[in-house]
């Protein structure tokens, strides 16, 4: 019938216009979104199927590992006696060899081209670079703490803390649960200077001595007014003291006091073994002290012992334990 003629050659032509506007869809569609049903090509191996891209590769990396084991033939105890005075000679003709190996290889595989290698190198390289970038970064890290570990106390004394040991400790602190067993305490027994250098040239020093010694807060003696060059303190000092402190430094500075301040005259620095070396013996002591002359005196010049100052300069010192139960050199004073 024409009706149904005239039906039928319209839904053909429509079909017709469906098919076109199909195939210009998948024209415009890229080829990584494109739905391929092909199967991945295969060979045999012993029997078995496995995908041929997966056999290319491994035999690409033993052609690799063959091509190494060629660069270290050099250094091999069959050939090292008559190839190490050639390298320059050898090393290049095996170079030659592996390039012509790789390229043969490179030829025969059919899967694998000579610019997916070189785009999987490239990668590899990227990976490579990533990593050394992150490893840099956590050395720098490292490295910025160990900075600012190592001169903690100098950032301290910057910010005010006026004993910055005492904040984060050391190992064995840590060790030790804060412990201060290890410490016990001992006197500084100052007499007198002499041979001090001249802060002011037009007047006398004003002298007075700091001593700082580990955790110990900083101590300082009275403010001896124009007493020049040569100074008699007379004084002792109280600290904890651990013999087996090896880090730890002892400093003693003679300073004279200033309107504003004060300026370092002599210095001198001691450490733990040195100091462990001239304390004397507990029952050495004699607590009895006696402002006098005398031989026995506590502060005769037989019981000091004269250290040089830098840059000029002597101390006259006596490092002396104390038991806990003492009140130290003074107590024969307060009891008169």
């Amino acid at each position: 019938m024409p009706q149904d003629d005239a039906q039928l050659a319209g839904a053909k032509a429509k079909i017709a216009s469906l098919e076109e506007e199909i195939k210009y869809l998948r024209a415009a569609l890229p080829e990584s979104l494109s739905i391929s049903t092909t199967a991945a090509p295969t060979v045999i191996v012993a029997g078995h199927s496995v995908q041929e891209e997966g056999y290319e590769e491994v035999i690409l990396l033993a052609v690799i590992m063959f091509m190494l084991m060629l660069w270290m033939v050099p250094f091999l105890r069959p050939f090292r006696y008559c190839c190490e005075t050639r390298l320059h000679k050898v090393y290049p003709a095996i170079t030659l060899i592996n390039l012509l190996i790789f390229a043969v290889t490179l030829n025969q595989l059919c899967r694998i081209s000579f610019n997916d290698v070189f785009f999987a190198i490239v990668k590899l390289f990227d990976v490579f670079l990533d990593s050394i970038e992150q490893v840099l970064i956590g050395i720098s890290a490292l490295f910025a703490i160990g900075i600012v570990w190592k001169f903690k106390d100098r950032v301290f004394e910057v910010l005010g803390v006026e004993n910055a040991a005492a904040v984060f400790g050391d190992f064995r602190d840590w060790a030790t649960c804060w412990s201060m067993r290890r410490f016990h305490p001992m006197e500084i027994v100052i007499w007198k200077v002499e041979g001090l250098p001249s802060a002011r040239l037009h007047s006398p020093n004003d002298v007075f001595c700091e001593v700082s010694f580990g955790y110990n807060v900083t101590m300082k003696t009275r403010v001896h007014h124009r007493a020049g060059h040569s100074c008699t303190f007379k004084e002792a000092l109280q600290l904890n003291f651990d013999p087996f402190d090896a880090e730890r430094r002892l400093t003693l500075c003679i300073k004279s006091q200033e309107v504003i301040g004060d300026i370092e005259l002599a210095k001198l620095q001691m450490g733990a073994e040195q100091v462990r070396e001239m304390e004397e013996p507990d029952d050495n002591y004699d607590r009895s002290l006696v402002r006098g002359s005398m031989p026995e005196s506590a502060w005769s010049s037989g019981r000091f012992r004269c250290i040089d100052l830098v840059p000029a300069g002597k101390v006259y010192l006596r490092f002396i334990p104390v038991s806990e139960d003492s009140k130290g050199c003074w107590e024969s004073l307060l009891r008169t």
